[in-house]
């Protein structure tokens, strides 16, 4: 892995910088090298079974495949399960930029109606599994556990969003579900752009904050 892509080392983790068309972890249609497996080339420690999830290592965040940016990663026992912890607890802080135009036409079969415009502070919702092979997700108006997407700033077709819980595809459905899907996300049908237009840019937990500067 070559050193532009360890953006920060301490003795407890290591931040990383993921490239769109990279797998964070090891996956069934994985083919060929991982984020893990490039910062594991250097740092062995990080490739360890931290978790029930032996094969994702001290990944402690994933990040779609097409999605770029930060990515935390544990190098210590001691410092993944208290992240766990603080995840759990909503204290670790995720931001992101996704690039993103309005809609003209509907929304993808199996969305509920939207109840929001496309400026609420904070969207809300439970998720379920959908279509073919269960490869997209729907948010769904329950009694589930509620993921929260927060709007913090519009520039132009920049959004940019704040996330501290996570779950598959949440801001790329959340967006959709506003009528304004990610550009270059085929599956919610966004606008053709050569990848998908969204990035991880900052990161902040027990204290620590670390930002990037958007590259999209």
């Amino acid at each position: 892995m070559t050193t532009e892509r360890i953006v920060f080392t301490s003795e407890d983790f290591l931040i990383l910088y993921k490239e769109s068309g990279l797998d964070t972890v090891p996956l069934k249609r994985s083919t060929g090298p991982t984020l893990l497996s490039f910062a594991a080339e250097e740092y062995p420690e990080v490739a360890a079974p931290f978790s029930d999830n032996y094969w994702e290592g001290g990944v402690l965040h994933r990040l779609d495949r097409g999605t770029s940016g930060l990515v935390l990663v544990a190098r210590k026992k001691s410092f993944f399960d208290k992240m766990i912890e603080e995840q759990r607890k909503g204290r670790f802080e995720k931001r992101y930029v996704a690039v993103t135009d309005e809609r003209n036409d509907p929304l993808p079969p199996g969305f509920p109606h939207c109840p929001f415009e496309f400026t609420p502070s904070l969207i809300s919702s439970s998720f379920r599994a959908y279509g073919v092979g269960r490869k997209e997700v729907r948010p769904v108006l329950s009694d589930g556990k509620v993921y929260y997407t927060k709007i913090t700033g519009i520039e132009g077709k920049r959004v940019f969003v704040t996330l501290r819980s996570g779950f598959r595809h949440q801001i790329r459905a959340h967006l959709a579900w506003l009528s304004h899907p990610i550009d270059g996300d085929e599956l919610y049908k966004g606008r053709y752009a050569e990848r998908l237009m969204l990035e991880s840019t900052g990161l902040s937990f027990l204290g620590f904050t670390y930002d990037i500067k958007p590259e999209i």
